[in-house]
């Protein structure tokens, strides 16, 4: 092999039989092919060989290292680019030119692989570990840190995988693939807290790896697996993943279970890549696949058998030798000789020649294939020429597997062993016994004293010392320095937050100063003398949970609470450090003077039981703590930044609070207040208060006047209660009037800002506030009077965002879920790849900021609601393909409004107790349920959440132990089946009358309220999309999803029933019905027509299946069987008794009356409503939309 490396360059070509002034060398071969010559050189090293060849060997495989570091180095600006924006378009190169190791630019190729830059650096550690000396600078070892900045946020950048292609589709569009993620998980393991200059190196050189980037790697990785990607069930790329180089996943489950898909691949000439792959067969002739094309290369996938070789390594790691052998003996046979060589050549892949493919597909693994030496443009390949050599040194035993893995990967982290090249930083395997260290720090003196009284222990900043407290943002400006080189223009570690894992450590520094001290005499001239002086500091670091410019959630001490004791349970669950992990618990002011202090006080005093759910603490000063907590050196950080006064550490808060004692605070709400439900007469003014436009006509200077000032603003009003609620004792209490105060306020500001922006100076004076800082101190305000409304408005207007916003949304995404952005008034945008956090932001503003300011905050809380309870429990989201987060708040309100017309009345359940009055509506135009959402605490509204998704799901009790709702309509089909044996009308129709209620209790509105909730969730029964599926395959004309049409093809070429692109394609369309009501009857439609077409095989659609004729003919079919006469309107004639949640431009039926009681009535009573669509189902059966040409008579059911 050694032959074909470039003597210039040190690379070696993807083609070696090319010219070498059009030939160019791929970063993975290369790796590959450096490996192999590394391992040689490690055989001959444990032979104790000292000729001129192992130090050949050992060379060549630094030169081809080096030359792929070099080749990137030319391309630092597009590291820098990437590595704050994650956008494919600066990407680096992974082909570089043969000759000269430039990057190839112009050819249009897929050049982001995260896979191929976390092989490299995890075999550079390989080999540096082993005594090779790779990394000769400085200059260079920045460059590595930039690297592991590049992989650290792999878990959200879709690539195109180790196959550039992408999607098994083949169009050209990026996903997540779990072999990527797994690789670059490998190298942020092997290189954190490693020296890269190996045994020569000093405390600049150790490298840094964010343990909170392998965390969300690791748990993303763990949610993949078994699949490869969206698109591809399992893919070969997984072996190397799995096993050799890169043991990304130990935990046997994940294991088996990958390795038992990936097996369905295996062939007799090797590994298929991924099923219906094209490449390298004889039907490929485009470099991108059209719609439709990819069902043609099923069953003649090209084989590669260097796969083979990876199990020859995999089984000897696993000392499976008997297995080894096997897969040895059936690479023996593949092997070709070429006349030109002396040594054997392991073939690419193995192809189905075009005479074979009809007796290939007939008969899977029958015809004999052909090695791509057969083909003229299909050069020897080094990848699988290297794999096959290391494969067969193992099997010679002239290598061991410690040889191949100095790091030891193959074993799990508690069994690997001690590197003398590590540091504190290195992430190593779980603690046996888990114990976390809780200092609790007390904002001031005042507050410390006054938790003594409780009992509570608690330090103060100042008495930590000699220890600094830093806010995690100071870490992350200290961070900066990490990796900065200014001959690069590498400007460091991009501004990314520190996790939770980052903030359990302590931090140590050390500064050497220098000074001129004074002129010492020798001989006549006098020398200056500089005299050094060595200080250090530790540094404890709280969580970004209670840092001032955090998320409003500090105001709800519920919701803190929560986040303190999820925090702890992930630090249990994911610490990999040496170690305790540490939890700096800060308890301010404001959490005591306002709402919810009696329960952080049970809860500061529970701490001292040493258990939160379940996680073991132990509680103490944070100066006794440094011996047994981990921690880290900031080696990187410069001697005179030290000096600077944002990192001399807190030493007193400064909060922007106008109080100076206990005594001084403004009065806040009754806890009796706060503990009840907000009346809705107040939540009706709060919202109409918030309104802008009661400013829109005012001046600048009155709107001032207004914001400055300082007594009972009343008379300044511009916006009052009507004079009937005015008078209402709901909205005279203080706490009222605080509310809708602050509301005006919020307004006033708003205004503002259309006008001018938020950097806008509203008082010019010796201290000057812009609307920005109006919009700080209100929010703070409104916060502790917990007016959420207002605190949530003005966090949009601020334009805060939660910052784990984007780690939620990779959680949903990887949990198979996709996610739309938007409004139901306005449009929705889907997002099926993870995004950076800026994007993100921007997507949630543009989208939804225009037509609701409010739901920017709501819609961000939810994907952190969302994201935490698809962690906890996963059933909670069965059968909901896509969250939709403006019909999720729309499922919200109703589930709201329901509980709220219970309470008013135990008598009326659902949609009756609420349609018992008239609806009521602010004069802004949203419903009670709408206002009542936005009023709600963070805390309640995940509650309320919780209880919408349990609502109706047989899996989930309400909270409150109530009963279960109705089972849905996933068992409409179960039912149907066990009656509905042949379609013989009188058969079917005495079958369907007679299905009696599984409960009778259930009134008309329960029934109507648990299909609007469905409709809003998108629930549907666990095989709906398999039962699309399967009618399209009896519809050669396809189906019609409400006025789209759904063709056969490529549907049924390009996707599995079990394929997620079709569960997104299906629920694409549906987002076209805006009645979620008639979304409900339009599944249960699909169940009733699949179900009558699975008893009745011989049955095929001619014509286009149009699901709405169907529905429509079942509620006229409905209204004459119960004697209904159309009133010939499609608009309902009395608004007040329809919820107003969404918008009313749809007729979904001819007359709104008999729709309403249609919609009504259950599904699986006598005359129910599947009773109806069955039968309006075989009605359009009998008109002759059925093909029954190739039935036979007697089989015939329908005559």
């Amino acid at each position: 092999m050694i032959k074909y490396q470039h003597p210039f360059s040190g690379l070696f070509p993807c083609r070696p039989e090319s010219p070498a002034h059009n030939c160019v060398a791929h970063v993975r071969d290369n790796v590959y092919c450096a490996t192999a010559i590394w391992a040689l050189h490690r055989s001959f090293q444990r032979f104790g060989d000292s000729s001129g060849q192992n130090y050949e060997l050992r060379q060549s495989a630094v030169k081809c290292m080096r030359a792929i570091l070099l080749g990137w180095m030319r391309q630092a600006d597009r590291l820098e680019n990437f590595k704050m924006t994650q956008n494919l378009e600066t990407c680096l190169h992974t082909r570089l030119d043969y000759e000269t190791g430039t990057p190839v630019e112009g050819t249009g190729y897929k050049h982001l692989q995260i896979d191929c830059v976390g092989l490299y650096l995890l075999q550079l550690t390989q080999m540096i570990i082993s005594g090779l000396q790779i990394i000769h600078t400085k200059v260079e070892a920045a460059f590595i840190q930039n690297l592991i900045f590049y992989l650290e946020r792999a878990y959200r950048i879709p690539d195109y995988g180790m196959w550039e292609r992408g999607s098994k589709q083949n169009r050209d569009i990026t996903e997540l693939h779990a072999s990527s993620i797994g690789m670059a998980k490998a190298a942020l393991e092997s290189v954190s807290g490693f020296n890269i200059f190996g045994c020569e190196g000093d405390h600049t050189t150790v490298m840094f790896a964010d343990v909170d980037a392998h965390s969300r790697n690791s748990s993303i990785l763990c949610t993949l697996l078994p699949r490869e990607s969206a698109s591809k069930g399992t893919d070969v790329a997984l072996i190397p993943t799995i096993c050799w180089p890169a043991f990304a996943i130990h935990k046997p489950s994940i294991r088996e279970a990958t390795m038992t898909r990936v097996d369905v691949l295996k062939g007799n000439y090797g590994y298929k890549r991924f099923t219906r792959d094209g490449y390298a067969t004889v039907l490929e002739t485009n470099t991108l696949y059209s719609q439709g094309e990819l069902s043609k290369f099923r069953g003649i996938e090209s084989e590669w058998p260097m796969f083979f070789a990876y199990q020859v390594i995999a089984c000897h790691f696993e000392q499976q030798y008997e297995k080894a052998q096997e897969f040895a003996e059936m690479l023996e046979s593949l092997l070709v000789h070429p006349l030109s060589e002396e040594y054997p050549w392991l073939p690419k892949f193995y192809f189905v020649p075009e005479c074979s493919i009809d007796a290939e597909k007939e008969n899977p693994g029958s015809q004999e294939r052909r090695s791509n030496f057969k083909l003229r443009m299909e050069p020897r390949f080094l990848w699988g020429q290297s794999v096959y050599i290391i494969s067969q040194m193992l099997m010679k035993k002239v290598l061991n597997i410690h040889d191949l893995d100095p790091l030891g990967r193959h074993c799990p982290a508690h069994a690997r062993p001690m590197s003398l090249l590590s540091r504190y930083s290195t992430i190593s395997s779980r603690p046996a016994t888990m114990c976390i260290q809780m200092i609790l720090l007390a904002e001031s003196m005042r507050l410390q004293q006054i938790l003594a009284t409780f009992g509570i222990r608690t330090q103060t900043p100042v008495e930590i010392e000699p220890l600094k407290l830093w806010p995690p943002a100071t870490v992350v400006k200290a961070s900066v320095f990490m990796g900065y080189n200014k001959r690069l223009r590498l400007n460091g570690r991009p501004p990314r937050p520190l996790g939770c894992l980052g903030a359990s450590k302590f931090y140590r520094c050390v500064h050497v100063l220098r000074k001129l001290d004074c002129f010492v005499s020798v001989g006549t001239p006098l020398l200056p003398v500089l005299l050094f002086s060595v200080s250090g500091s530790t540094i404890l670091v709280f969580p970004h949970l209670f840092e001032d410019q955090s998320f409003y959630f500090c105001y709800d001490i519920s919701a803190l609470i929560e986040e303190v004791k999820n925090d702890l349970i992930f630090l249990s669950k994911w610490w990999r450090m040496k170690g305790r992990p540490n939890y700096c618990f800060l308890v301010k002011e404001d959490m005591i003077i306002g709402h919810g202090r009696e329960e952080l006080i049970r809860f500061l005093v529970s701490l001292q039981n040493n258990y939160v759910d379940g996680v073991r603490i132990v509680l103490g000063r944070a100066q006794n703590f440094v011996a047994t907590g981990c921690i880290d050196h900031l080696d990187f950080f410069p001697d005179w930044a030290a000096q600077l006064e944002e990192f001399e550490g807190l030493k007193q808060f400064y909060g922007g609070r106008s109080f100076r004692s206990l005594t001084d605070l403004p009065k806040l709400p009754n806890e009796e207040d706060l503990n009840q439900r907000m009346p809705a007469v107040l939540v009706m003014a709060i919202t109409d208060a918030a309104n802008r436009q009661h400013f829109s006509g005012k001046p600048d200077n009155e709107i001032i006047t207004f914001l400055c000032h300082e007594e009972d603003r009343r008379e300044f009003w511009p916006y009052h209660p009507p004079e009937a609620a005015a008078k209402c004792p709901e909205l005279q209490s203080a706490f009222a009037v605080r509310a809708i105060g602050y509301a005006q306020e919020v307004a006033a500001l708003h205004e503002l800002m259309h006008r001018h922006g938020l950097d806008y100076v509203v008082r010019a004076n010796e201290d000057p506030c812009t609307v920005r800082d109006f919009f700080a101190h209100l929010t703070r305000r409104a916060g502790l009077n917990q007016t959420w409304t207002v605190v949530r408005l003005a966090s949009a207007l601020l334009g805060n965002y939660v910052h784990s916003l984007a780690p939620s949304t990779s959680s949903i995404l990887v949990c198979g879920k996709q996610l739309t952005i938007g409004t139901v008034q306005g449009p929705e945008v889907g997002v099926n790849k993870p995004m950076n956090p800026q994007d993100l932001c921007d997507l949630i503003r543009d989208t939804v900021f225009s037509v609701d300011p409010i739901q920017v905050s709501l819609q961000q809380e939810l994907i952190f609601n969302v994201a935490a309870l698809l962690n906890k429990d996963k059933s909670l989201f069965n059968n909901i393909a896509i969250i939709r987060l403006g019909w999720f708040l729309e499922a919200m309100k109703l589930q709201l409004e329901a509980e709220e017309a219970r309470e008013a009345d135990g008598q009326c359940e659902g949609v009756d107790a609420m349609s018992s009055g008239p609806e009521v509506v602010s004069q802004c135009g949203r419903s009670l349920g709408a206002c009542r959402l936005q009023s709600l605490s963070p805390s309640s509204l995940k509650s309320l959440l919780y209880r919408t998704l349990c609502a109706g799901n047989l899996e989930h009790m309400t909270p409150d132990g109530s009963k279960r709702h109705n089972r849905r309509l996933r068992e409409d089909d179960v039912k149907l089946k066990s009656h509905v044996q042949r379609l013989r009308p009188h058969t079917v129709f005495a079958h369907l009358e007679s299905m009696e209620s599984r409960d009778n209790n259930n009134s008309s509105g329960d029934v109507l309220y648990q299909r609007q909730l469905d409709g809003c969730l998108g629930r549907v029964p666990n095989t709906f999309y398999e039962s699309i599926y399967h009618i399209l395959e009896r519809a050669p004309c396809g189906v019609m999803i409400m006025s789209n049409l759904l063709p056969q093809n490529p549907t049924l070429t390009d996707m599995t029933p079990h394929d997620l692109n079709l569960v997104v394609e299906v629920e694409r369309l549906l987002r076209s019905i805006t009645d979620p009501t008639y979304r409900a009857l339009f599944v249960e439609t699909v169940m009733v027509i699949a179900v009558i077409l699975e008893r009745n095989q011989e049955l095929s659609f001619t014509e286009v299946v149009d699901f709405r004729l169907v529905i429509q003919n079942a509620i006229k079919d409905f209204a004459m069987h119960h004697h209904i006469s159309s009133a010939g309107d499609s608009r309902p004639r009395d608004l007040k008794s329809r919820r107003l949640s969404w918008p009313e431009n749809v007729a979904v039926a001819d007359d709104w009356d008999v729709y309403q009681q249609f919609a009504s009535t259950p599904a699986n009573i006598r005359l129910g409503t599947t009773s109806f669509l069955a039968k309006a189902s075989i009605s359009l059966l009998l008109h002759g939309t059925i093909n029954l040409a190739d039935v036979n008579k007697e089989a015939c059911c329908i005559s």
